[in-house]
Formats: C-alpha cells, structure tokens, sequence
C-alpha cells in the first residue's frame, strides 16, 4: 500500500477530508419523474377538439383528457411552408384516463415528453405517484408508432392552404 494511500485512510479514519474535499458529500437524488416536472398539468391547454372528455378505446380507461404543455401549443400556432415535420423539444402531453365520461375515478396518468429526439414515457396508475413504466417501453413505442411524431390524438401543424 503506497504512503499517499496509508495517509489518506488515516485521515479519514480521524475524520479529516482529503485535500479538495473540504464538503461532506451529499446523498445523490433521482431525477425527478415527468409527472412530477409538470407539476399540476390540469391547467395546462387542451388541443383543439379535445377540450373536453373523450372516450377512447386506447387502453388509457375509457375516457380519456388531454393536456399540452406550452411547447405544443407553440408548435401547433406555428405556420409554416411546409408544414411541421415533427414537435419540438421538450414537447409534452399528459393524458388522465377516467372510468366514466362525467366524473369517474382516475384510472390511469399517461405521460410523454420528446428528450433529444425521441420520446420518454411514464405510466401510473390512477392512484399513485409511483410510475408503473417509463422510458421508451415497447407497449408504447408500438402502438404510438401510428401517429404523427409519435402523437395519437392529434395531428401536427398542416401547410397553409394553396391560395
């Protein structure tokens, strides 16, 4: 065992840090969730046709809201050419899904978020902060496939109409 080594065992055993080390180190903390950075989303807007409660045969619940952080709502006001290839960074939706049309139990919370280029998920059940999946889950990468940029409930920004 070399000096430089004997010395710093030494040292901590008297409770001495070593040079450069003059903080006591903190506890690493997870990264917060996607639910827990929305933060209370039901203020968020809604998309447009989607103000109100939907029912869905995803398997969300039967009726599903949605809400859109302020990063959608600036791509969906977004007029371009061409149209919007696909939503920006950071872009969020949450989906709560109810047992009922007016009223109901929360069944299921669905989150997503676009992280550098590709889509993050979270998934809890109705009454739980806990999320039962996340990441880029097969079930959700599959069936999210089908819509444009992953979004299944509505569409990116279309061109302008031909004049």
């Amino acid at each position: 065992m070399s000096t430089r080594r004997r010395a710093a065992i030494a040292a901590a055993a008297l409770g001495a840090l070593p040079a450069g080390c003059e903080e006591p180190l903190q506890p690493v903390s997870e990264a917060p969730t996607l639910l827990a950075e929305a933060g209370d989303y039901t203020m968020w807007a809604r998309p447009k046709n989607r103000e109100e409660r939907q029912p869905v045969v995803a398997p969300h619940g039967g009726f599903v809201d949605i809400y859109i952080n302020d990063v959608v709502v600036a791509d969906l006001a977004m007029v371009l050419p061409e149209g919007l290839p696909a939503w920006s960074e950071e872009a969020m939706v949450i989906l709560a899904g109810y047992d009922a049309m007016e009223g109901g139990s929360l069944v299921q919370v669905a989150v997503m978020q676009k992280q550098g280029g590709v889509w993050a998920w979270e998934q809890y059940d109705g009454s739980s902060d806990e999320p039962r999946f996340s990441g880029r889950p097969d079930v959700c990468v599959g069936c999210h496939s089908a819509g444009e940029d992953f979004i299944r409930s509505f569409r990116l920004p279309d061109p302008p109409p031909e004049e």
